[in-house]
This record gives structure tokens, C-alpha cells and sequence, in this order.
């Protein structure tokens, strides 16, 4: 028997996507960029403290406060406050850009890149993280919570070794990035991070994600992986679907 296509009800296609939109289903709908607006801190280190220290990258060169920033979100779009793994109002970040600036109490609009953190980036990432969790159970956002500012200082030395280093080398002497007058500690603290490389895995991309803008600098901060539905429940949608066109088949035979 042939069926007419135009036999389903019209409100079909509307529960259709109602239920693909409420299970998640990627291409339910066209996708929106994700936004967010951020205020940054007044002092823009709050919480953790910064070294100043003196660097050198392709087509440039400064003396920099080194450390992790902290804001606040709002105006949030296209994806739920959630992503924020520590808060909206405890947002924590590290400069991914060294050709902008931000300052205390900078607003900025930003795009959400859920593919933005580079493989190396991720690999530093990776072995801060299993330093930092040696005590404990490994934390896959624990690279935002510096316990100190030489800590937090030496971590963002190594995002931007990851970033702007062309050399598979993690070398802050040499090569196309270079960081120098570091205290002291700052520099125990990365010889740890980067003595740990070699034995640590990489950041699985799902945990990070960068924020980027025109005309003010790109941060990097945690991505929680998002939930998505178990297969008894796709099955469940399955069938539900399937269910609503015999049903209507039925009627029409």
C-alpha cells in the first residue's frame, strides 16, 4: 500500500523536534554561536596573585604579570550556565592571547570555542593537572585553581609555551617563545609542570574551552563535558517516534 506523505498530522513535525530538542539530538535545529559577556575583577588576579615577568614571542616582546584571571559571566547563549565548572561568578580563566590585553574591570563579549585549546595546550594542561592531583583523585579542573600566585604564574608561563612555542621543545630559554626573571618559585613550580610531561596524559579535549573576541584577548578556561542521553532513553525516543507514525498509519488504512 502506498502512503501518502502528507498523512501525518501537522503538528507531527513540531513534537518531532520538541523530542529531538529534549534528548539533545545534534541537528534538531540549526546552531547558534555560543556567547558569553564577561567582567573581569578588579585587580583582575583576585584570588590568586601574579609574578611579573619578562617575555619574548613571535613579533613581540614585554614585561607581563603572569597569572590566572578571574569574572564573572552573564548573558549567556546558546548553552547553559553549567559550562561554568566553578560558578558565574567565579569565573576562572588564563590569557590565550598575547596580541590583546584586558584590564580590571574590562567588560568583554565573548564566542565560546568548544575546539579552541591546541593539542599542546592540552598536553601541559594534562600534566598540571596530574601534578596537582597527586595527593587525591585526579581533577580535571584542578590547572584553575592555583593554591598560589607563583603556581598560577607558572601555569600560565605554560599555556603560553603551549600556544606560541614552535619547537616540540618545552624550553623557556629558547626558541619562538621565552619567558625570563621569574621568582623563584614560579620557575620550581614549571620545571615540576614540565618535568611532568613526558609521563602524563593529555587533558581530554571535553574539559576546555577558549573565549574569543576581537579587540581584547582570547582566555582559555574549563569546559564540563555535557550530559547526554543513555541508550535506553535514545531507545525510548526510538520508539516513541516510530509509534507516532504507525499510529497515524493505522488510522489511514
Amino acid at each position: 500500500m502506498h502512503t501518502n506523505p502528507r498523512s501525518l498530522p501537522r503538528r507531527a513535525p513540531r513534537i518531532l523536534s520538541a523530542l529531538l530538542a529534549a534528548f539533545g539530538i545534534a541537528g534538531a535545529a540549526p546552531a547558534l554561536a555560543a556567547s558569553v559577556h564577561v567582567v573581569f575583577d578588579t585587580p583582575i588576579f583576585n584570588g590568586s596573585g601574579s609574578d611579573n615577568v619578562s617575555i619574548a614571542y613571535p613579533g613581540g616582546h614585554t614585561d607581563v604579570a603572569a597569572g590566572r584571571f578571574q569574572g564573572t559571566a552573564s548573558n549567556i547563549l546558546g548553552v547553559s550556565p553549567s559550562i561554568f565548572v566553578d560558578g558565574v561568578n567565579d569565573l576562572f580563566m588564563y590569557c590565550y592571547d598575547l596580541y590583546e590585553t584586558v584590564g580590571n574591570g574590562w567588560s568583554v563579549d565573548y564566542t565560546i570555542n568548544f575546539s579552541g585549546p591546541t593539542a599542546r595546550t592540552l598536553d601541559f594542561i594534562g600534566a598540571v593537572n596530574s601534578v596537582l592531583s597527586a595527593a587525591g583523585s585526579y581533577d580535571p579542573y584542578a590547572w584553575l585553581r592555583p593554591v598560589s600566585a607563583f603556581q598560577g604564574a607558572a601555569i600560565q608561563i605554560g599555556i603560553w609555551e603551549s600556544r606560541y612555542e614552535a619547537s616540540p621543545n618545552w624550553d623557556l630559554n629558547n626558541g619562538s617563545f621565552r619567558a625570563s626573571s621569574l621568582d623563584p618559585e614560579t620557575q620550581n613550580w614549571w620545571n615540576t609542570f614540565r618535568n611532568a610531561i613526558a609521563t602524563s596524559g593529555s587533558l581530554d579535549p571535553k574539559y576546555a574551552m577558549t573565549l574569543e573576541a576581537a579587540g581584547a584577548q582570547d582566555m582559555i578556561t574549563a569546559d564540563p563535558p555535557l550530559e547526554v542521553p543513555e541508550p535506553a532513553s535514545l531507545a525510548l525516543l526510538g520508539l516513541g517516534l516510530a509509534g507516532l507514525g504507525f499510529s497515524r498509519l493505522a488510522r489511514r488504512s
